[in-house]
This record gives structure tokens, C-alpha cells and sequence, in this order.
């Protein structure tokens, strides 16, 4: 890969919250820009790797790793999991199940992580307490980096929609993007498209502005976040302790 380019990790211990919707349609993003894509297949359940089969050769490419799967007899794994060196970004659909050393790698691995979060108390409270333990990781903790939440599948103006916006203010992890329950996702998924490539579909269009905006947060992010030691300390009980102490928010 080039000496710039950008490995972006997409993870949450929460199975469910469309980290592959959020992997795939992020990797289209990038690719409509005109950059060389490797996405990156982490989750034994293939939906990455399926949704690149299905893919048209007339849209922007899209390299799939898919890590997944174990090398063959005549190959070593860093051989089966080799990235191009023309590669500007690499997304990479972590798994659900991905604790200590698995995380650990994942991390170690990535200069961007995003959280997708859906607006259920299920999932809030479990995304909370997933960021509290990404936060006090040793990895991360060693070489801090950037790290947003992405409110995922939101229908605005609801119940469940408020609850999420206020517990993410409670978190010293920004919100950086919003996406909503659209009908156009599914069809895309279908297609091995994301939103960003729907020209035609008038609900599709309307959620790439948000995907490029993600987009240019990723690319305006350093390399590293600047966090003081104070920070890093206070940031996993700072999580935890707002999740508890705000029972309302996630009840």
C-alpha cells in the first residue's frame, strides 16, 4: 500500500449494527473519489466478501481481502492477506467476537476507527460499554488515534433516535455521521453497491452527502489523535460511568 494511505477500522462487540453496511458504502465513497480501495473481510460471515461478488466490473473497483478465510496449504497467511501497493484506503469490516489479541491486531492495524451504533437501548448500552474497552485498550491506549461513532439506521425525530443523540453526548467520542433507515441500503446490498453509486435513486442521493462528509472528516484526521495522558485515563470511566449514571438515556 502507499506510504499514505489510510486503514480505516469499522468495529463494534455488538453483531447487528451494520458494520458491513457502514464498510461496504464507506469503501464506495472513497472509491468515487477516484482512490485505489482494498476492503478487508475480518468477519467469518462472508457479507463483505458476498457483497463484492456481486459487484458490476463498470463501477469503480473495489479490492476484497478476505481475511476470514485461512490460507492455503502453499501460501503463508501474510501472503493470503496482502494488500496492493497501489492501495490508498483500506477498510477493514472487523468482527463482532474480536477481544484482546484479536482487537488487539485490529487496532494495531488501523489509523481511523469507527463505531456504528444503532438507536436501541440494546444496542447503547452495549456500544457503550464496547467503547469503554476500546478506550482502556493497551493497544490504543499506546498509540492513540482517532475513533468516532456513527449513528447507524436512524429514523429522526423518534424516542429512540433522542436517546442516542443524548447518550453520545454524554461520550468524549464525537458523533461523526449520521445515517438513516432507508430502504436504499438494502437494495444497494443487493447489487454489491453502496448508496454513493445510486445516480437514479432520489433516497440514495440523498444520503451520499453524508457519506462524503464522512469522507473528508477521515481524510482531515491525523495519523494519531492528540490526547493527553490526563485524557486517556479519564476517558473509559468517563464512558462506563455515563452509561450507568444515565439510566434514562438507555432504559
Amino acid at each position: 500500500m502507499k506510504s499514505n494511505a489510510r486503514r480505516i477500522l469499522i468495529v463494534n462487540g455488538k453483531g447487528g449494527c451494520g458494520k458491513t453496511t457502514i464498510a461496504t458504502n464507506l469503501a464506495v465513497a472513497f472509491a468515487s473519489q477516484g482512490m485505489n480501495v482494498s476492503l478487508v473481510d475480518n468477519d467469518p460471515q462472508a457479507s463483505s466478501t458476498y457483497w463484492c461478488d456481486q459487484r458490476d466490473p463498470n463501477l469503480p473497483p473495489i479490492s476484497i481481502v478476505a481475511s476470514h478465510r485461512r490460507a492455503n496449504m502453499y501460501e503463508t497467511q501474510t501472503f493470503h492477506n496482502r494488500i496492493s501497493p497501489e492501495t490508498d484506503r483500506i477498510i477493514v469490516d472487523g468482527h463482532s467476537n474480536a477481544r484482546d489479541r484479536d482487537l488487539e491486531m485490529l487496532l494495531k492495524q488501523s489509523d481511523v476507527i469507527l463505531v456504528p451504533m444503532l438507536p436501541s437501548s440494546i444496542d447503547i448500552r452495549a456500544g457503550g460499554r464496547f467503547i469503554a474497552e476500546l478506550l482502556a485498550h493497551r493497544a490504543y491506549r499506546n498509540l492513540p488515534r482517532p475513533v468516532g461513532v456513527i449513528a447507524n439506521r436512524v429514523k429522526p425525530n423518534t424516542e429512540t433516535h433522542a436517546k442516542l443523540k443524548h447518550f453520545l453526548e454524554c461520550l468524549d467520542v464525537p458523533c461523526v455521521a449520521t445515517f438513516h433507515d432507508n430502504a436504499a441500503y438494502s437494495k444497494a446490498a443487493e447489487l454489491g453497491m453502496g448508496v454513493v453509486d445510486m445516480h437514479d435513486c432520489r433516497a440514495a442521493r440523498k444520503e451520499a452527502v453524508s457519506w462524503l462528509e464522512l469522507v473528508r472528516w477521515i481524510d482531515a484526521q491525523p495519523k494519531t489523535a492528540a490526547v493527553t495522558v490526563r485524557e486517556l485515563r479519564q476517558r473509559p470511566h468517563a464512558a462506563a460511568r455515563h452509561e450507568i449514571a444515565n439510566p434514562r438515556a438507555t432504559a
